[in-house]
C-alpha cells in the first residue's frame, strides 16, 4: 500500500541530508527507557522500520532509522506498549550523528508522535469499518499532534500486517540492543560516579555554603577517590603549595564532591544541616561543572515539588562504614592510625634538623607568596589608573568579569532577540546574567537602618508568614541600594540602578546575621559602622535631608555626597509578579548584589 500524502519512506529518508524535515510511518523494532538530558528535558530513543520484504530487521535492511523524542518530563511521553507498535512521526528533523542520519523531534517544527498499540490493530480483512471512517484505532499522542486521517489509519493497519511475518526477527533485534540504564536510585560510592547519571550517595558533610540565588552548595565525601573531582592538594606534601587552599582543612586529594541543591532540598539543608553531619542524597544527578569537574545537582521533583530527597543518616552501620574509610585515609596520609597519632610524642629535633626545616619552610613560604603576588598582579593589571581611589575595603569576587557601566546593564542588548526566521524582533522580560561594575551608593531603601532586616512572620514581606508558627520566625536581610557609575561618561545624564540586597548577599556583604535591629542596638550600631565604609556620608546626609522634608538622591551639581567608588558584582534575574499591562509576561526584571563584601576591623 502506498504511503499517505506528505510521508517519506525510510529508504528515501536515509538518502536525505541533515536538516531535512520528514514525516514517517513505521514499526518500532527497538525501544529504550526515557533518560534525562544534561539539562531539564528528557529523551526517548527508539528505532522504526517500514519495509520488511528483505527479511532483515535493523540497520542492514536499509529501511530502518534511529529516532529520538524530546519531552519536558518522563510523564509527557506517549504510552508505548513495546516493540511492534506502529508510530506516526510528524515533522521530525534529520540530524547527522557521526555519519549516521537520525530522526529527531524539533520544537521549532512542532514535531508530533502518534502511537498505535500492536494488539489493538486489526488484520486488513476486518478493517472495513476503519476504512469507511466509522471506527478509529486506539492510540496515544503527544500534546498538540494533529489527528490522523482515514488514509493514514489504513496505512497503519497494512504496515502492521506487512511486518507480521518478521515478528520473531523484530524481537531478536530488540533483544540485541539492550538499553544502558541510567543509575537511577542506585546506591553508589563517590569513586564510582560518572557523568550524567542518577545515584543515591551516603557521605559526610565537609562544608555548606549559601548562595545569592537561594541555592545551597554542599561539599561531601565518603573518603573514596574519583579522578574527575577537584584536586585539593595536601599542604604537607612537597611542591603542593602552588595549588593549596588556605581555608581548606581536608580531606585532600580527589575525595570531595560538590553538590548543588535547589528548591525544597536547599530549604531543608539550610534549616537542618551543619558541617560534620552524615547525610543520604537520594536520586542525585551528576553533571560536568563549569570547571570541567564532576559535580552533583538536586532539583525539585517535578511531580512533587515539596518532596525532600536529602536526610541525615541514622543507621550506625552506614555511618561506621564512612568512619572506617576516614580512618584509613588518615592513616595513609600520616602513616599512623588515629590512636597512634594521639599517643605519639614528638621528639625534639636536633639543631641541624631544626635549621633545615626552618629554611625549607621559609623558602616554601617565599615561593608561595611570590606565586600569589603574580596572580594578583595578573588580575589587577586590567584596572585603570584610577585604582588608587577605589575603596579597597570593599572586595568583589570574579575580578575577571569585564566592567560594565550602569547604562550598559540597564540597556542590555541581550534583551533584544529575533525569531528563528530573523524577520521579527522582540524584547525579553529579563536575561539571567552577571555583571561587574564600578559604582558608588547615592541612596538606599528602607530609609532607616533598623528596617534593613525583616521578619519571616511579617505578612507584608513574606507571603508564607501566616503558615509559620512563632518558633519558625527568622530574620533576613532585605534592602535596596541605589547605585550610579563611579565616573559617568562626559556629557551624559548619570544613570541609576536599584540593586536588591537579599539575605544571602546581605550576610556576605556585612558578615552579620540578620536580627531584630530594633531590639539589638549593639548590632544596629555595628551595621551603621560597616555600611559607613561602603557609602560614606550617605546615611548622615539622608537623615539630614529627610528632617528638612527632602530626600536623596542629590540633584546634578550638588557635591555634598562624599564616598569612594567601589567594584561590585550584580546579577540580573526575573521575579514572578501578577500579569498586568506593565508586566504582560508575569515577570519583573530585577538586579541583585552578589559576591561583594566589606572588610571591617572593629
Amino acid at each position: 500500500m502506498p504511503l499517505p500524502p506528505g510521508f517519506t519512506s525510510i529508504k528515501d529518508t536515509n538518502r536525505g541530508k541533515s536538516g531535512d524535515v520528514v514525516s514517517l510511518l513505521g514499526i518500532i523494532v527497538s525501544l529504550n527507557e526515557p533518560r534525562q538530558t544534561r539539562g531539564s528535558d528528557w529523551f526517548l530513543d527508539f528505532t522504526i522500520q517500514d519495509d520488511f520484504t528483505s527479511g532483515t530487521v535493523g540497520t542492514f535492511s536499509g529501511a530502518s532509522i534511529n529516532c529520538r523524542l524530546f519531552r519536558p518530563s518522563p510523564t509527557t511521553f506517549p504510552k508505548i506498549s513495546g516493540v511492534n507498535d506502529v508510530v506516526i512521526l510528524r515533522k521530525f528533523k534529520l540530524n547527522d550523528w557521526h555519519g549516521r542520519l537520525d530522526c529527531v523531534s524539533d520544537k521549532r517544527q512542532n514535531s508530533g508522535v502518534l502511537v498505535f498499540p500492536a494488539s489493538k490493530i486489526p488484520v486488513p480483512e476486518l478493517s472495513q469499518a476503519y476504512q469507511l471512517g466509522n471506527q478509529r484505532l486506539p492510540h496515544e499522542a503527544t500534546f498538540g499532534t494533529p489527528d490522523f486521517t482515514t488514509q493514514e489509519q489504513m496505512a497503519v493497519i497494512h504496515t502492521k500486517h506487512a511486518a507480521s511475518g518478521a515478528l520473531s526477527e523484530v524481537r531478536q533485534f530488540a533483544a540485541s540492543k539492550p538499553f544502558k540504564a541510567t543509575a537511577s536510585n542506585k546506591l553508589s560510592l563517590i569513586k564510582d560516579l560518572t557523568f550524567s547519571l542518577f545515584y543515591d550517595v551516603r557521605a559526610q558533610l565537609v562544608n555548606i555554603y549559601y548562595t545569592n540565588h537561594g541555592t545551597v552548595e554542599l561539599k561531601v565525601t565518603d573518603y573514596t577517590s574519583n579522578r574527575d573531582l577537584h584536586l585539593y592538594a595536601d599542604p604537607d606534601e612537597e611542591e603542593s603549595f602552588l595549588v593549596t587552599y588556605k581555608n581548606w582543612s581536608g580531606p585532600y586529594g580527589t575525595l570531595t564532591l560538590d553538590v548543588i541543591l535547589y528548591g525544597s532540598n536547599a530549604n531543608w539543608a539550610r534549616d537542618n544541616l551543619s558541617n560534620g553531619d552524615y547525610i543520604f542524597l537520594k536520586n542525585m544527578r551528576t553533571k560536568m561543572s563549569p570547571a570541567n569537574r564532576l559535580e552533583g545537582v538536586m532539583h525539585d521533583d517535578k511531580i512533587n515539588p515539596d518532596q525532600v530527597d536529602i536526610r541525615k543518616l541514622t543507621n550506625s552501620m552506614d555511618i561506621n562504614e564512612i568512619i572506617k574509610r576516614r580512618e584509613a585515609y588518615e592513616k595513609q596520609r600520616t602513616g599512623k592510625s588515629a590512636l597512634e597519632v594521639l599517643q605519639s610524642v614528638p621528639q625534639k629535633p636536633s639543631a641541624k634538623e631544626f635549621v633545615e626545616k626552618k629554611t625549607k619552610k621559609r623558602e616554601k613560604q617565599r615561593l608561595q607568596k611570590e606565586t600569589e603576588q603574580k596572580e594578583l598582579q595578573k588580575k589587577y593589571e586590567v584596572w585603570d589608573a584610577a585604582r588608587n581611589i577605589i575603596n579597597g575595603n570593599v572586595v568583589a569576587r570574579d575580578p575577571d568579569i569585564q566592567l560594565s557601566t550602569i547604562s550598559e546593564i540597564i540597556y542590555n542588548p541581550s534583551l533584544q532577540v529575533q525569531t528563528p526566521s530573523r524577520n521579527t524582533e522582540f524584547a525579553l522580560p529579563f536575561v539571567n546574567c552577571k555583571h561587574r561594575a564600578r559604582v558608588r551608593v547615592v541612596d538606599f531603601f528602607p530609609p532607616r537602618l533598623e528596617l534593613f532586616a525583616r521578619s519571616t512572620r511579617d505578612p507584608t514581606w513574606n507571603e508564607k508568614a501566616k503558615a509559620q508558627t512563632p518558633s519558625k520566625e527568622r530574620w533576613e536581610w532585605s534592602f535596596v541600594l541605589l547605585l550610579e557609575d563611579a565616573k559617568p561618561p562626559p556629557n551624559t545624564v548619570s544613570e541609576k540602578l536599584r540593586v536588591v540586597v537579599g539575605n544571602d548577599s546581605g550576610q556576605y556583604l556585612t558578615k552579620l546575621n540578620a536580627v531584630d535591629l530594633k531590639k539589638t542596638p549593639n548590632v544596629l550600631e555595628r551595621l551603621e559602622e560597616i555600611m559607613f565604609i561602603l557609602w560614606g556620608n550617605v546615611f548622615e546626609l539622608k537623615t539630614e535631608l529627610r528632617n528638612k522634608g527632602s530626600d536623596l538622591p542629590l540633584p546634578p551639581g550638588d557635591n555634598r555626597l562624599q564616598n569612594k567608588p567601589f567594584d561590585c558584582n550584580i546579577v540580573e534575574y526575573g521575579a514572578e509578579v501578577p500579569v498586568t499591562d506593565e508586566t504582560p509576561t508575569g515577570y519583573e526584571r530585577k538586579h541583585m548584589l552578589y559576591g561583594t563584601t566589606i572588610r571591617f576591623d572593629p
